[in-house]
């Protein structure tokens, strides 16, 4: 068995060939790892490691745009316009709300347990989608015929992401009804 991959030291198996197909597997692969030994963690375990994740896809997001634009052969992008796109896609969101003294966290009771994974689970969706929605209208505005072909590959991995979201949080939901 080779080395374990954890959340924090995850390395790149897939290349960029199909970049979009490449980022939904790397999705999902983040997500399987975020979940093993779920029930196992502290909230704030949980809570640092979905910064870790929201991290390692803001960066694998902007890295799919960066391939799509490379690999078409609309007129060339302009670098400052792509490196602000990646710094916006980036950009850290800040830590996860832990519960205050008026929302204890019980971690006797899974049910309270695995609903509470869950709100900060869609908090980390919800960045995630705010983030790239934002750095999308942004592009739109500035946008010129010679940047269409970012625009095009953006709006390519905005679509995989509210696949990704939609399909996670579907299976989270079924999780927890079970």
């Amino acid at each position: 068995m080779g080395p374990r991959v954890t959340l924090g030291t995850r390395v790149r198996i897939l290349g960029f060939d199909d970049s979009i197909n490449s980022l939904k597997t790397e999705m999902f692969q983040l997500v399987e790892l975020f979940c093993e030994n779920l029930p196992k963690k502290s909230e704030e375990e949980v809570c640092s490691d979905l910064i870790v994740m929201e991290s390692i896809c803001s960066a694998d997001m902007a890295d799919a745009v960066d391939a799509q634009v490379n690999n078409s052969k609309s007129c060339p992008l302009l670098r400052e316009t792509q490196q602000e796109l990646r710094r916006r896609v980036c950009e850290p969101s800040g830590s996860y709300s832990l519960p205050g003294p008026n929302q204890p966290f019980d971690s006797s009771t899974s049910r309270n347990w695995y609903d509470r994974i869950l709100e900060l689970f869609e908090e980390f969706l919800q960045r995630l989608q705010q983030k790239f929605r934002k750095a999308l209208d942004w592009l739109k505005q500035i946008a010129a015929a010679c940047l269409q072909g970012l625009r095009r590959a953006a709006e390519a991995v905005w679509r995989v992401l509210k696949g990704f979201c939609s399909s996670l949080e579907q299976l989270f939901k079924s999780l927890i009804q079970v």
